[in-house]
């Protein structure tokens, strides 16, 4: 709900009659909705975590890897509001620095490593910086929830994000990488 709707706007009781039980129920879990943000967002980062170590582990390169992450995060990003995010950094920072912690240390790691693993294997450009890249990458990310440039009104994130990552893919890959991401269709919508 939280990511559909975005967070300020959620009362407590739109969340309670979402999840079919009362406010009271609710309150006998967490203390307030602070605390059901935090727990809803480190629920979410746990199963986002292992769902991404499921797909490191089962990949046969680097670019097959960042296509499966991409294919996740799209399909978990379907009907995602940007504006939770702004919500989650304006109105509950202490959820935000777990978010932003996360962010620039797991997320950071499995893309740079993917980088660095994607020039060994030759589906990325060799001379490719990848601790750069890595946090251009991430970033980048960050500029597509800016409600100043992509509202949401007007942008659908999917589209942004999508569009983003043919942007990032194609400036780093080989033409191996290329050929690889051509036979696979990445961006065809």
């Amino acid at each position: 709900m939280f990511m559909k709707h975005g967070i300020k706007t959620l009362t407590m009781d739109e969340i309670a009659k979402g999840l079919g039980m009362s406010k009271k129920t609710i309150y006998q879990f967490v203390d307030n909705k602070s605390e059901l943000v935090k727990l809803t967002l480190s629920d979410y980062l746990d199963e986002e975590r292992s769902q991404l170590e499921i797909i490191l582990k089962n990949s046969s390169n680097s670019v097959e890897e960042m296509i499966k992450m991409i294919e996740y995060f799209l399909q978990v990003l379907g009907e995602f509001n940007a504006t939770a995010l702004y919500d989650l950094q304006m109105y509950y920072p202490e959820t935000w620095d777990m978010f932003n912690d996360y962010r620039f240390n797991f997320m950071l790691g499995c893309i740079n490593d993917n980088l660095q693993n994607g020039v060994k294997q030759g589906y990325y450009r060799k001379d490719l910086k990848t601790e750069i890249i890595a946090k251009i990458y991430i970033l980048g990310v960050e500029t597509l929830f800016n409600q100043d440039l992509f509202p949401a009104k007007q942008f659908a994130f999917l589209n942004i994000y999508r569009e983003y990552l043919n942007y990032h893919l194609r400036g780093i890959v080989s033409a191996k990488g290329l050929k690889y991401i051509e036979q696979h269709n990445l961006f065809k919508s």
